[in-house]
């Protein structure tokens, strides 16, 4: 996905980049799996996109990277990505079902916007994979199916309609997130791997958006969450088996791969855009965590 920037800005932009189809519009866009060309791209890069996504997966099999986590998603599945989200996939087979896309600007109806906004599934540090049962496949499906024939129908009122079938795939959505991880969320210590989860994308998110002035440290992100480093290092390496500061350098280091695959700027200016000293100090920092130089990982992608 070699390109002048890692972050797809528009459907439009992000559909091109993943080479498969055209876009039904700038700001909502809904296609099957089976419309998609030979191009489209086996296997991607990291990358972002502003663009909110719900995949509906009826048969196949990927792995995916959504924001921190790793996922295996297969058969009857549900899953989602929000606008600040990190984002990789991998096809491990054909897959059938739909994708659904849309914009901050196709949710302006007030009702809509709360749903979309309300959603725990599109929050930064949240799961975002819904196991769906038999019934939970073919009502999701109904739905899709539904927004699919509207959305390429020759009526002129079709995403007005569309807009009111994505309001009721909303509801649909929270009530299945609802069932299944209400209970999962219950611990304490579940609640502050979520929260420091948040606070390092959020953070890395801000970074991209250059609004952080600096890196974070772990001491910060232990005083956000009102607990001392100790505690923290503890819940998270009992949930995760790493330390913060692996998961936190982890997530640097995906951050400066997508730069260097996926952009054309140089080792010293993703440095800085990273809020790294500077450039010496990054490429002891990236060739610690891989075994090569960010130069040399650039030259073999």
């Amino acid at each position: 996905m070699k390109g002048n920037t890692s972050y797809f800005k528009g459907i439009s932009e992000l559909l091109d980049g993943l080479k498969t189809v055209k876009p039904l519009s700038e700001h909502f866009h809904i296609h099957k799996f089976s419309d998609t060309p030979n191009s489209w791209l086996k296997e991607t890069q990291i990358f972002r996109s502003n663009t909110y996504a719900i995949i509906l997966m009826i048969q196949g099999e990927a792995d995916y990277k959504i924001g921190l986590s790793d996922y295996h998603i297969g058969d009857s599945s549900l899953y989602f990505m929000a606008p600040a989200h990190l984002r990789y996939y991998n096809r491990l087979s054909e897959w059938d079902g739909y994708v659904l896309l849309f914009m901050d600007e196709f949710i302006l109806n007030n009702s809509l916007k709360k749903l979309v906004t309300g959603f725990k599934g599109f929050k930064i540090s949240s799961e975002v994979v819904i196991n769906l049962n038999k019934q939970a496949l073919e009502e999701s499906e109904r739905i899709f199916k539904y927004l699919y024939d509207v959305s390429y129908s020759d009526s002129k009122t079709k995403f007005k309609k569309a807009e009111a079938l994505l309001e009721l795939l909303m509801i649909h959505m929270t009530e299945l997130y609802d069932t299944q991880f209400e209970t999962q969320n219950a611990s304490k210590p579940h609640r502050i791997f979520k929260m420091f989860e948040h606070i390092v994308e959020d953070h890395l998110y801000a970074i991209i958006q250059d609004k952080a002035e600096k890196q974070i440290t772990i001491g910060e992100i232990a005083e956000r969450i009102h607990v001392n480093s100790t505690y923290l290092g503890e819940v998270i390496k009992k949930a995760t088996g790493r330390t913060p500061k692996e998961i936190l350098s982890d997530r640097f280091v995906l951050e400066a791969k997508s730069l260097l695959g996926n952009t054309d700027m140089a080792v010293n200016e993703i440095a800085y855009f990273l809020k790294f000293q500077d450039a010496s100090n990054f490429t002891k920092f990236f060739r610690a965590k891989t075994g090569i130089s960010p130069t040399k990982y650039r030259n073999f992608k």
